[in-house]
């Protein structure tokens, strides 16, 4: 099945362009922000945390409520003019905030080809409709693994002027839990992380050159090693007590061939401001490609939370 979409000639434009690439040369960088917004609420200072990301080439945006929203928070924050793209995974008429969370990207540059993985494409618009694509579950996955049930896909976006093409995700929150009772919320991300990393792999064997960010709220942080494991058929109720959740390592492990990513959030503490969780960030940036392959240097900064419950987290790569 092919990644993308088949559009009426109306929305085809968006998939459109003429531009030219081009690889990071010496003494340039390219810049990735992703923060978890908690829904843009009253509390949030949007325009101080564009201060903090305003050299950002990619800014990827979890718990928007609404396009209108962040369009006007933009406006008061000073990037009226940029480049945006908001996903449609849930009904607008649900009344229930946090059952109507949408992702974000937000560039400087031109964005294009956008497309949204969705588990529920019956919740969209019709004009978002036509840029969906179902979530396919691998089968590689154990059968009881291939879940489709409470799971949000992803928003993909390509900037052909960098060759670099953008997925951004918030995956199924564990919700406090540890272990057994968090199983079932361990497959939903592992579903759509693997159905991911299968996406990326089939772009590229078609799009030499390009690169790839998977950036998000994962709703579990790479050094947890309670949870974190290595092994698809692990599980708690084996004996094992630990390492049952391999959302981390379908990206980095080498379980899709041709996917190696590599998480450029590694060593900073936690990104989730309230609560106890393990001391690495459960808001991560992956990437692979020509752009990262020979990066001289990397910073990487988890900054403030704005009023948010997470803080932003920022990489810089030259």
């Amino acid at each position: 099945m092919s990644f993308f979409p088949k559009v009426s000639r109306a929305a085809a434009v968006v998939f459109l362009s003429v531009s030219l690439s081009f690889p990071l040369v010496r003494g340039e960088s390219l810049t990735i922000v992703t923060w978890n917004t908690e829904t843009l609420k009253q509390e949030v200072d949007f325009s101080g945390f564009i201060r903090f990301a305003k050299t950002a080439d990619v800014i990827v945006l979890q718990e928007i409520l609404s396009q209108g929203d962040l369009q006007r928070a933009m406006r008061a924050a000073g990037i009226a003019d940029w480049h945006l793209a908001v996903s449609d995974f849930s009904k607008d008429t649900d009344s229930r905030p946090y059952m109507k969370l949408e992702v974000a990207v937000l560039s400087p540059h031109r964005i294009f080809g956008v497309i949204e993985v969705d588990p529920y494409p019956n919740d969209d618009t019709p004009e978002m409709r036509q840029l969906d694509v179902d979530l396919v579950v691998p089968s590689f996955l154990p059968e009881d693994q291939r879940t489709r049930r409470g799971s949000r896909g992803w928003l993909w976006v390509q900037i052909p002027q960098l060759k670099l093409a953008v997925a951004a995700v918030h995956l199924k929150s564990s919700t406090g839990r540890v272990g057994a009772s968090d199983e079932e919320n361990s497959f939903k991300r592992e579903a759509v992380t693997a159905g991911l990393a299968v996406a990326i792999r089939d772009h590229q064997l078609k799009h030499r050159g390009w690169s790839y960010v998977v950036a998000g709220d994962f709703n579990v942080s790479p050094g947890d090693g309670a949870k974190v494991g290595v092994d698809l058929w692990g599980r708690f109720a084996d004996g094992i007590k630990r390492g049952y959740d391999q959302t981390h390592t379908l990206l980095r492990g080498g379980i899709v061939e041709g996917i190696l990513m590599r998480n450029l959030t590694v060593g900073l503490t936690s990104s989730y401001a309230k609560g106890k969780f393990a001391p690495s960030p459960i808001d991560n940036i992956y990437v692979q490609g020509p752009l990262f392959d020979e990066t001289e240097l990397l910073v990487a900064r988890r900054g403030d939370t704005f009023g948010s419950d997470h803080h932003a987290i920022m990489v810089s790569v030259e």
